[in-house]
C-alpha cells in the first residue's frame, strides 16, 4: 500500500513538472512574441502626429461648453430623487 502511494506521488509530481514546463515554455514564447511585435511597430511605424497646440482660454471654453444647462440638471436630480425614493 505505502508504494502505491509513493508511486502516485511521484507520477503528480512529475505531471505537476510537466504542466509547468509548458505553461513556463508558453510563456516565454508568448512574450518573445510580443517583444518581436513591439520591434516591429518601433520600426516601421509612422511619423509622429504633431501634438496640437492648447490655448490658455481653451479650457475654461470647453468646461463652459460641456456643461449641463438648468433644466437637464434639474431633470437629473428629480430622477436621482425618485430613484432613491422608490427603493426605501
Amino acid at each position: 500500500m505505502n508504494s502505491e502511494i509513493t508511486a502516485q506521488l511521484y507520477e503528480a509530481a512529475s505531471l505537476m513538472m510537466v504542466g509547468m514546463g509548458f505553461v513556463f515554455a508558453f510563456l516565454t514564447l508568448l512574450i518573445g512574441g510580443v517583444k518581436v511585435i513591439e520591434q516591429f511597430c518601433q520600426r516601421f511605424s509612422g511619423p509622429a502626429p504633431a501634438a496640437a497646440a492648447i490655448k490658455p482660454g481653451s479650457a475654461a471654453k470647453l468646461k463652459q461648453d460641456t456643461m449641463p444647462d438648468s433644466s437637464t440638471v434639474a431633470a437629473i436630480s428629480a430622477a436621482i430623487h425618485l430613484h432613491r425614493r422608490s427603493n426605501k
